[in-house]
């Protein structure tokens, strides 16, 4: 699963850090974006009883968990952004060319995470004040788009013309909101991909798992693993709390990472 990355994260929490009076209660701001939890207590290099460290514990521990696959604290930190956003919006001009000067730097680095950071003006004259709502784009994170595309140049280099037709494919359709295509594609790529490892032509993924595992190539975890992502990518929205390309995304993302650990059992 992607997630808010650490330059984004950082900025947010500087901004609350560095103007601590916007905020009566930092207790209260977690509570209110479900950050209070006692799972996302990991222990830091900071003090923990400062203020600094009360912010930071709870927002790093949930980004540790977003990427175990936590979509609670993946939502939890999108929250802490609009939140924080609308309270350093409140009583500031909503008038794009008198917006503060640190949202441009923020809402670059949400684009790079995959996400449009977009203010929408409530109320009318000196009373008005903005409303932060964060949207997924349809252009994938750096970091996932450097990996996929990674992945594309080693099929092309084994000439794994297939499974590489259908992984284009799938980014071109997430890009244009075709979310069903998109996986269907996904899937047929990693089923090529697995028939490939296997030394077959034929598709029935769960007879090729088997002679990898039988093989060692992978382990009954990482067999078992692989069948089920390649269920998941062809199934109901697996995090139905997220919206539709959050989903896709997500799928994306496995696909990416199920390719990796396969295209690693075979020689060229």
């Amino acid at each position: 699963m992607t997630t808010l990355s650490d330059p984004t994260l950082v900025s947010v929490a500087e901004l609350i850090y560095g103007d601590q009076a916007r905020f009566h209660s930092l207790e209260g701001l977690l509570l209110s974006v479900d950050l209070k939890r006692p799972e996302y207590q990991v222990e830091l290099w900071v003090n923990a009883e400062s203020y600094w460290g009360r912010l930071v514990t709870p927002v790093y521990g949930a980004r540790m968990a977003a990427l175990g696959g936590n979509a609670d604290a993946d939502r939890a930190l999108l929250n802490l952004v609009e939140v924080t956003v609308e309270k350093f919006l409140r009583g500031e001009s909503v008038e794009r060319k008198q917006l503060p000067s640190w949202l441009p730097d923020l809402r670059s680095a949400l684009l790079a995470d995959g996400y449009q950071l977009r203010i929408e003006r409530v109320g009318d004259g000196p009373d008005a004040t903005g409303r932060c709502r964060l949207r997924p784009t349809n252009r994938l994170p750096l970091p996932l788009a450097e990996q996929i595309a990674l992945i594309e140049t080693e099929l092309e280099l084994r000439g794994q013309q297939t499974p590489l037709d259908h992984l284009q494919q799938a980014i071109a359709r997430y890009a244009a909101r075709d979310y069903t295509a998109c996986e269907e594609n996904l899937r047929t790529a990693l089923e090529h991909l697995t028939a490939y490892a296997a030394g077959t032509q034929n598709l029935d993924s769960t007879k090729n798992v088997r002679h990898l595992v039988d093989t060692g190539r992978l382990t009954v975890r990482e067999g078992t693993r692989l069948l089920r992502d390649l269920r998941v990518l062809t199934s109901d929205n697996p995090h139905p709390h997220r919206t539709r390309t959050d989903a896709a995304r997500f799928r994306i993302q496995l696909t990416a990472a199920r390719a990796t650990t396969l295209l690693e059992h075979i020689d060229l």
